[in-house]
């Protein structure tokens, strides 16, 4: 994965070296402005009704959408298509890292240097979310969509039957519900990602790092440091090495197996309970917030990791204007109700509780707006461009070690961390 995304990289930096002096292979004279999302039913349905709505007013300016085509990552997708110049004027579904890449190759428009943004911004109620997470080097490169903050669901059977009335704040008052609800390789404690992808770690490891830290990154981009083994990456680390050692989380996959009342506990984004709705009408369930330490203050809020990602102009464009004009018009704030209605993911923005036009979907919703409540306490992910490498080798040197013991918590903490500080002082190695 590391290789080919640096290839790709290396291939879309010398494109853009040569974009102002050749001609792009889509036809310069069009008018129309193609559009990539996201390859979910979901969000399909919202965007294809949002799109036939702007063809239908702007026929001079027609949109040409799609799901980004199939391909191992998104990400190897979209840097194959610029590569080529067969990739479209604007696109969503960008995560942070990512986006940082696709800046510093050049590829993509920095948005607040366009007319009118920050009106649009301040507009859709977003400006902490964009100010806080959103600058790379001095600018901000995506429009974020929507935040997906993550919490903990347990199984609302198990609870019952177990007499349990108060769901665990601490990881002592968690292990000792997974003494009583759990069966030796029958019934799990909690889902776990044993692949090795770099963007699992995002929803296990990654997610109780920011809650056992009160909010804190795992690395300092800016000062180019790392912490993971620090007594919140230790302490993490220690969770999940018990959570194998003691066989509360098999060292194989179980598709679906919270769903299928496998696992008394699994970690969730609000965006789930659609798919569970559809495919699990029955399944009933508890949420409640991330777990912490046991030394974490009891008075203090629990924070939680929060997926987000957006949309971003492409500097190949030869319609920048008429795009920046579809992006501004679909941020107006207008589209955000029927968004959340269909996705059930929450729109960046930082009104939700208290704007009329979610209050129906709210009232009718309310495991979604458990979510919506803890937005302030969310984080985003760590704006980088070695992503992908500090995250592989937070797979290697530690996650992978600890799932099968072959590392104690402490060692694979201070290995990891060592891997991620050198990757940081030194920057990404291109490979030969």
């Amino acid at each position: 994965m590391i290789n080919s995304l640096t290839y790709g990289l290396i291939s879309i930096t010398l494109c853009a070296v040569f974009l102002s002096c050749g001609t792009n292979e889509r036809d310069a004279a069009s008018n129309g402005i193609e559009y990539w999302t996201a390859p979910s039913i979901e969000m399909s349905r919202f965007e294809k009704e949002v799109v036939d709505k702007w063809n239908s007013t702007h026929k001079e300016t027609p949109i040409d959408w799609k799901t980004i085509p199939a391909g191992n990552t998104s990400e190897e997708v979209i840097l194959t298509a610029i590569a080529t110049r067969t990739g479209p004027d604007v696109i969503s579904n960008i995560f942070g890292g990512f986006a940082a890449q696709l800046a510093d190759a050049g590829v993509i428009v920095a948005l607040d240097t366009l007319p009118g943004f920050w009106d649009v911004v301040e507009k859709r109620k977003m400006s902490n979310i964009v100010r806080n997470n959103w600058f790379y080097k001095g600018h901000v490169y995506v429009m974020p969509i929507f935040i997906n903050p993550v919490m903990v669901w347990y199984n609302e059977e198990m609870l019952n039957k177990s007499g349990i009335t108060e769901l665990p704040r601490t990881y002592s008052e968690f292990f000792a519900l997974l003494e009583k609800v759990t069966v030796p390789d029958k019934v799990y404690g909690l889902t776990v990602d044993i692949s090795s992808k770099w963007y699992s770690r995002w929803f296990d490891y990654l997610t109780l790092y920011a809650s056992a830290s009160g909010g804190k990154p795992f690395i300092d981009v800016d000062k180019n440091e790392a912490f993971l083994d620090s007594k919140y990456g230790i302490a993490v680390t220690e969770f999940f090495y018990r959570i194998f050692d003691e066989g509360y989380a098999p060292k194989f996959e179980i598709k679906d197996g919270f769903e299928k009342g496998v696992f008394f506990a699994s970690i969730k984004g609000a965006g789930s309970t659609v798919r569970i709705k559809r495919l699990y009408p029955d399944l009933k369930y508890e949420i409640a917030p991330l777990l912490v330490p046991d030394d974490y203050p009891e008075d203090a809020p629990v924070y939680t990791l929060a997926d987000s990602k957006g949309m971003v102009l492409f500097e190949s464009s030869n319609n920048k204007d008429k795009a920046w004009e579809f992006m501004k018009w679909y941020f107006s704030g207008e589209h955000d109700s029927l968004w959340i209605a269909l996705t059930n993911y929450l729109p960046a923005r930082e009104d939700l509780t208290t704007n009329p036009i979610f209050t129906s979907y709210f009232d009718d919703n309310p495991i979604t707006k458990l979510y919506a409540d803890i937005l302030d306490l969310s984080v985003s992910h760590v704006l980088t461009a070695k992503t992908v490498e500090i995250q592989t080798i937070l797979n290697r040197e530690l996650w992978q070690p600890i799932i099968f013991g072959v590392k104690t918590p402490v060692q694979a903490s201070r290995d990891a961390n060592i891997a991620i500080q050198r990757v940081l002082e030194s920057g990404p190695q291109i490979p030969k």
